[in-house]
């Protein structure tokens, strides 16, 4: 028996610098591990199979909805083994285990973070012997977001999500995700088509971000890390002037000291940062508590 975690994620920056002639966006984003995870558990089997539990996802979760009628084709973690299996010839399968916690299509890497995971797992089930560069490969004819969590922690990412480098690390934060209750349909899509040249940069607030860690890991820490000022989400501006829904959870949760709020990803999900866990159980027990239609979550980063 082997187990694997899949880490959540959030975009620190996210800007997008142009369109490119093959119809893709260039990216230049910052993106971290957090401690909101699923768990991957594989056994030796003659053959493919998943069992997903998705006991933990929040009832509006449409995800289950997907590996309906036991037809998980769809599913990222049985692509990912069949899509490994046929390219290295391997003559067996796998078991595959599928506790699920991080909801779905929230702008927090779930699917993508299982599919690495799966890669990572199998390659030592069945004692392959790849290398992360090989297993990325392998990942991208599934979807540009594995190659950063073959890699995790704190990375810079470019071109149209497939270029990933790892960089100095981040210092422990922690994060108060809330699942705004909205529903997207072709989300990241639709998102992506409201973007237009005004939207665009150079970059320069990733870089900001970038010389900010820098500056503490040179320093070793004597000033601190503190980076709210340097967050940034090209999509809230689309959200704030497409979506009245969310704009007026924003406000809501404005009201509540919860600001700044920044999109995990393509959202709907948020998130606060801070440098105080206690401040962000304070944030979630008391001043969100008598909210049931957000869920909360509480992470820190990881590497």
């Amino acid at each position: 028996m082997i187990c694997e975690v899949a880490p959540a994620k959030v975009n620190l920056t996210l800007e997008i610098l142009g369109k490119r002639e093959d119809g893709y966006h260039d990216i230049r984003s910052v993106m971290q591990t957090i401690d909101l995870c699923d768990v991957l558990t594989f056994w030796k089997n003659e053959w493919l199979h998943v069992v997903p539990e998705y006991g933990n996802l929040p009832e509006s979760d449409t995800l289950s909805n997907l590996d309906g009628c036991n037809y998980l084709g769809e599913n990222l973690v049985y692509r990912a083994a069949k899509i490994l299996k046929d390219e290295t010839g391997y003559p067996g399968g796998a078991l595959i285990h599928l506790r699920k916690s991080i909801p779905s299509a929230a702008g927090l890497g779930g699917g993508s973070s299982d599919a690495a995971a799966a890669l990572k797992g199998l390659n030592r089930l069945w004692e392959l012997g790849l290398s992360a560069d090989e297993l990325i490969d392998i990942g991208a004819k599934i979807g540009s977001d594995i190659a950063f969590f073959i890699h995790g922690g704190t990375c810079l990412i470019e071109g149209r999500g497939e270029i990933v480098r790892t960089v100095e690390p981040l210092p422990t934060k922690w994060f108060l995700i809330l699942l705004i209750p909205m529903m997207l349909s072709e989300k990241t899509k639709k998102l992506y088509s409201y973007i237009g040249s005004s939207n665009y940069s150079e970059g320069e607030k990733t870089t900001d971000l970038l010389n900010k860690i820098e500056d503490y890991h040179r320093d070793k820490g004597a000033s601190g890390c503190p980076i709210r000022s340097n967050l940034f989400n090209v999509f809230e501006m689309v959200y704030d002037n497409g979506y009245k829904e969310f704009s007026q959870w924003k406000e809501y949760t404005g009201r509540l000291g919860l600001e700044p709020l920044h999109l995990a990803g393509s959202g709907p999900a948020v998130y606060y940062i801070s440098d105080d866990e206690k401040e962000l159980l304070d944030l979630a027990n008391y001043r969100l508590s008598g909210q049931k239609k957000i869920k909360k979550y509480i992470a820190r980063t990881v590497p």
